[in-house]
C-alpha cells in the first residue's frame, strides 16, 4: 500500500534554463533527471528547509518548488498529482522535441 496518502513527503523540482528539462534536488544539493534520486523531506519542516537549500543552489534552474509524493510498495518515489506524474515522465517535452526536430 502506498505511503503519504496525505502529502507529508515531498521532494523539490525546478526546470533546468539551458533546455527547459524537469529535474529534481539530490541528497549532494545537485539537479539530477531522476525523480527515484530526488532528496526526500519527510515532514513539512524538512520540506521547508530542502526548499531553501534547493533555492541557494537555484543558479541553473529556474522556480524550484516543492512536490508532494508517495512512496510505493516497491519503494519508488511517484508524485501526488497528475500535472507532476506528467512532469516527471517527460513524455511531453519529448514529443514537443521531436516536433521541433522534425520541423527544423
Amino acid at each position: 500500500m502506498a505511503k503519504n496518502l496525505n502529502g507529508e513527503l515531498s521532494i523539490v523540482s525546478a526546470n533546468r534554463l539551458v533546455d527547459g528539462v524537469v529535474v529534481f534536488l539530490d541528497d549532494a544539493g545537485q539537479w539530477t533527471t531522476t525523480l527515484g534520486r530526488a532528496a526526500l523531506a519527510r515532514d513539512g519542516r524538512a520540506a521547508e528547509i530542502l526548499l531553501d537549500r534547493a533555492r541557494a543552489e537555484a543558479a541553473s534552474v529556474i522556480d524550484p518548488f516543492l512536490v508532494a509524493v508517495v512512496e510505493n510498495d516497491e519503494g519508488r518515489l511517484e508524485p501526488l498529482s497528475l500535472r507532476e506524474r506528467i512532469r516527471a515522465s517527460g513524455l511531453t517535452f519529448d514529443a514537443i522535441a521531436a516536433e521541433a526536430v522534425r520541423y527544423a
